[in-house]
């Protein structure tokens, strides 16, 4: 059950000999926290405003810790019971990640369980809450529509606010600050970011829809006003204007997911929210990384290969399907195939040993990026001369010979990679010849084939093929 705590400026009471700020009320579940909620109650608005404005209702999202979650909603009320200026009360909501699981925290904006005004002193403890209940306002359709109601410039933004929202949940750039006169601009867009992730990647997010001190929030997502926007730091996203100071270009992960929102295919991202779901609790960067795993076995334009640092390409591809568990998954792997297929299409160099390369891959999962593999190497005599060095030939033939099949269905990746093969060219010439006679090259090429091979090894004892040349495929 999760805690529930209210704090304002009050007066001295029964239990409470001293008056100012404090908890007037505290549910019995949220009594061992105080110490974790006090320094979450704060409201923070500009000074030297004026005293007739209204100020923007803070609602805020954090994280203590890995086992606790804190959501609170502050007002700002004027005078306290002294009629010193400056009081606000805030309800606290203390709970454990359980608690909001397959929920985003941003939906629980206009939650029922908001108390409009503080319990009172004389009045039994605050209740436990059973269950946390999501409000009416926010929903992914909301962002949808939103998103088309801006046109052109309104999904670059969020591309590069999500690009930013990841950095920062992995420690690898600072929060954002979102700028708006109006705060309920401010909620959609922090809508906008949590809808896109994986419920359970989303409530590591921690935000807050109005601060007047940005520069002192630590908080992943922080909203405030245009009157105190210079004072903020790192990315400053303007959603008044769509515009944005110091963002960052966006990532491919960002991009996919953005444009999987944008178009209303929320079953994309239920599709990414499924194979993240599947893989192990491994901790905010882990989940980032196979977010953006998953996202590149998705997307035709992922960035799987990102996965491989410097090393082939290859390498890469397979560290993203590894992050992602396939097996437990379930992830077709017919799948996989395509996926592999157009990611390793853009190899510009040797993709080295591919035996070693896909062995952290269980089957049917390792045969299945295998045959994405020679299907990108058939569709393009380019990627042949750039990626098959002796290495990697040599490992594709001895996958070929435990499969026999692997290569057949490519034959001109097959024709390149025999003709290629280091070591005595006798047995790659008997390959050559079983696969010949099961129709998968003509005549002339298969005779030349074996001429180069022999002739590599021994020049003067080059073959005498007497066969009849029939009409031969276009050579690489």
């Amino acid at each position: 059950m999760a805690g529930q705590a209210h704090y304002t400026s009050a007066p001295p009471s029964s239990d409470a000999p001293h008056g100012g700020f404090r908890f007037t009320a505290v549910s019995p579940a949220a009594r061992p926290a105080l110490d974790v909620l006090r320094p979450l109650t704060g409201y923070a608005r500009p000074s030297g405003t004026d005293r007739l404005r209204t100020f923007p209702v803070a609602f805020a999202y954090d994280r203590p810790d890995d086992d606790a979650a804190v959501l609170t909603r502050t007002r700002f009320t004027g005078q306290d019971y002294t009629g010193r200026w400056g009081n606000h009360f805030c309800h606290a909501v203390y709970a454990t990640p359980d608690e909001l699981a397959g929920l985003r925290p941003v939906e629980l904006w206009d939650t029922p369980h908001w108390a409009p005004v503080r319990a009172h002193d004389a009045g039994p403890d605050l209740p436990d809450l059973p269950h946390l209940v999501p409000g009416s306002a926010i929903g992914p359709d909301r962002v949808v529509r939103m998103l088309a109601g801006l046109g052109a410039p309104g999904v670059p933004l969020l591309e590069r606010l999500l690009t930013a929202a990841l950095r920062v949940l992995v420690g690898e750039g600072p929060g954002a600050t979102l700028v708006s006169a109006r705060p309920d601009r401010v909620v959609d867009w922090i809508a906008a970011v949590s809808y896109t992730l994986p419920a359970g990647l989303a409530a590591r997010l921690t935000f807050t829809t109005y601060t007047a001190r940005p520069e002192d929030d630590h908080r992943h997502l922080t909203g405030t006003g245009p009157e105190t926007a210079e004072r903020a730091p790192g990315p400053v996203f303007h959603l008044d204007r769509l515009t944005g100071d110091g963002c960052p270009e966006p990532i491919p992960t960002a991009r996919f997911l953005a444009g999987a929102l944008a178009s209303g295919r929320l079953d994309v991202l239920d599709d990414v929210a499924e194979l993240w779901d599947a893989g192990p609790a491994d901790g905010v960067e882990g989940g980032v990384r196979r977010l953006r795993a998953g996202c590149a076995l998705l997307a035709p334009d992922g960035d799987a290969g990102a996965f491989g640092g410097e090393g082939p390409r290859l390498v890469g591809f397979v560290r993203a399907v590894a992050e992602l568990r396939p097996e437990e998954a379930r992830l077709a792997p017919e799948h996989l195939t395509d996926a592999a297929a157009c990611h390793l299409a853009g190899a510009t160099a040797p993709l080295g040993d591919v035996r070693a390369a896909l062995a952290p891959l269980p089957e049917p999962y390792r045969s299945a990026v295998l045959k994405g593999l020679l299907a990108a190497l058939e569709a393009s005599a380019e990627l042949r001369a750039a990626a098959l060095d002796a290495q990697t030939c040599a490992s594709l033939a001895s996958l070929a010979h435990e499969a026999p099949d692997a290569l057949a269905a490519t034959p001109g990746t097959a024709l390149h990679v025999l003709r290629r093969v280091p070591g005595e060219p006798r047995p790659t010439a008997l390959r050559i010849l079983r696969l010949y006679r099961r129709g998968l090259w003509e005549e002339t090429e298969t005779y030349e084939a074996l001429r180069d091979l022999v002739r590599a090894e021994e020049p003067e004892r080059a073959p005498r093929l007497l066969w009849l040349r029939g009409p031969a495929r276009g050579r690489e």
